[in-house]
């Protein structure tokens, strides 16, 4: 129950939503009252009947007793979305906070795997935003060390590695370039059987050129 409640939001869940995942072959009366049931031992679990309210057919978490990461991490993104600039530091606190996906050794509920994407999803969207305010002020190391940690949280993410390989480009380390594509390219053949799409390719092939290039003219 802990878990749907985090993964619900925390607040104000409804007890239909609670009974419906977590009870969903029972009938009304007896999900209702596995609901009852579970609800005691939690409070008795957490050592206090305040840190869990039911009221009204809702129930809340009390986040006055209680720490949860992911809402530290949701609290740490909407303090980064309302400032106008997403700080290397910022990321760095978030991925501190981020020690792994939302209950990622858990049976893959279909509640589960809804927080678990929407959380990884606005976490990698602070850190592509991160990244780009670092390309506009021409700051490439820093905007590569954070579509790298992007990529470490999304693997399979081929506009994460266009980025990466950009970034490359533009400090001259056409190999680091070349090996972002390859590792993209082994990533997407083993895990999903498909190449890279054409945007990727192009890169890769524009990234080529220009390293052939550079070794032609240094060595003449």
């Amino acid at each position: 129950m802990l878990q749907a409640l985090i993964a619900f939001g925390g607040t104000e869940v409804s007890a239909g939503v609670l009974t419906d995942a977590l009870w969903p072959d029972s009938e009304g009366d007896a999900a209702y009252h596995a609901l009852e049931t579970t609800l005691f031992r939690l409070r008795q679990l957490l050592g206090t009947r305040d840190a869990v309210r039911m009221q009204r057919g809702k129930v809340s978490l009390s986040r006055d007793q209680l720490w949860v990461d992911m809402w530290q991490v949701e609290e740490e993104l909407r303090r980064t979305h309302n400032q106008e600039v997403n700080s290397i530091e910022k990321i760095g606190r978030l991925r501190f906070l981020y020690q792994g996906h939302f209950l990622e050794n858990e049976t893959e509920k279909p509640w589960i795997l809804k927080a678990r994407q929407e959380l990884r999803d606005r976490l990698l969207r602070a850190i592509r935003d991160a990244a780009r305010e670092c390309e506009h002020a021409r700051r490439w190391e820093d905007a590569a060390n954070l579509y790298g940690s992007a990529i470490e949280i999304d693997s399979l993410n081929e506009g994460l590695y266009r980025g990466l390989m950009l970034c490359h480009q533009q400090l001259g380390d056409h190999s680091e370039a070349l090996q972002a594509y390859g590792r993209c390219r082994e990533l997407l053949k083993h895990f999903l059987g498909v190449p890279p799409n054409e945007k990727t390719q192009a890169l890769y092939h524009s990234v080529r050129e220009r390293a052939a290039h550079v070794s032609v003219g240094s060595e003449s």
